[in-house]
């Protein structure tokens, strides 16, 4: 038995955001996915978030995001970084690891370690007339069963929301900027 919940909601004329919800036997799985265009080739737009420190750079600073440990350079599949933030009213600390990476197209990091039940963030380019589409799509799940199910629908989803938005607004005023 599945049930599928999908919202769709325009945020500052520039962002689409789906929230999609699933239930499969007893496992509650959140995705969130949003988009926006920003003006720039979509090589410029995939160099910026391809950049570990631009990532830094573009958090919301309620979440008080700390690195902990982190590789050198630039994401590459393999790519291994620790970090510790605020979210929903929680600290936790995830180990993320780059498990695909396909220039201009498609960059996928998935928890190795910390927190969370399951989490994985991908981010997808695509060309387009005015520039390149950015979405950003995480699928996660809290720990605690149920407790989880509460605790995300109450606070953790809308402070992850919260946090994509301000994520995608400073990625694209950084990258247009220049």
């Amino acid at each position: 038995m599945r049930e599928v919940r999908i919202v769709d909601v325009p945020y500052y004329n520039f962002i689409n955001t789906k929230v999609i919800t699933s239930w499969r036997e007893g496992i509650v799985l959140t995705r969130i996915e949003k988009s926006i265009v920003i003006e720039a080739p979509v090589e410029k737009v995939f160099d910026f978030v391809a950049d570990f420190d631009n990532f830094v750079k573009t958090q919301p600073p309620e979440m008080e995001m700390t690195v902990l440990s982190r590789d050198k350079g630039p994401y590459r599949v393999g790519f291994k970084v620790k970090v510790r933030a605020k979210l929903g009213g929680q600290v936790w600390e995830v180990e993320a690891e780059t498990t695909e990476l396909v220039k201009n197209k498609r960059h996928v990091v998935r928890q190795k370690g910390g927190a969370l039940k399951k989490f994985e963030g991908t981010d997808l380019f695509e060309p387009t007339e005015k520039g390149t589409k950015y979405t950003l799509v995480l699928e996660y799940e809290l720990p605690y069963s149920l407790l989880g199910k509460v605790i995300d629908k109450l606070k953790v989803r809308k402070d992850i929301e919260k946090g994509i938005d301000y994520t995608m607004k400073k990625t694209k005023e950084l990258i247009e900027k220049g």
